[in-house]
């Protein structure tokens, strides 16, 4: 059978739904990613469930291999959703 768990974003590449999704989000609450300052606290809040949360969750053996691959995966590709908003894409 099947794995029927997406494959994660390719790294250094968040898609456009996924960027859409999380500024969208911003943007409901009057904050913008394209903000320097929202930026870089956005950064650091998926830096800290990257680190704290996904990967303590993996050393405490928590988590398996392959879904802390996976989770790592999509927390690397929204870390870079600020840089794809303000990049070439312009959304």
């Amino acid at each position: 059978m099947p794995d029927a768990t997406p494959t994660p974003p390719a790294a250094g590449a968040p898609d456009d739904r996924l960027a859409i999704a999380i500024q969208s989000l911003y943007l409901s609450r009057g904050m913008s990613l394209s903000d320097p300052a929202t930026a870089a606290a956005y950064e650091v809040a998926v830096d800290a469930v990257a680190r704290i949360i996904v990967d303590g969750t993996l050393k405490a053996g928590k988590l398996g291999a392959d879904e802390h691959r996976r989770l790592r995966a999509y927390l690397d590709a929204a870390a870079l959703v600020p840089t794809h908003l303000t990049g070439s894409h312009g959304l």
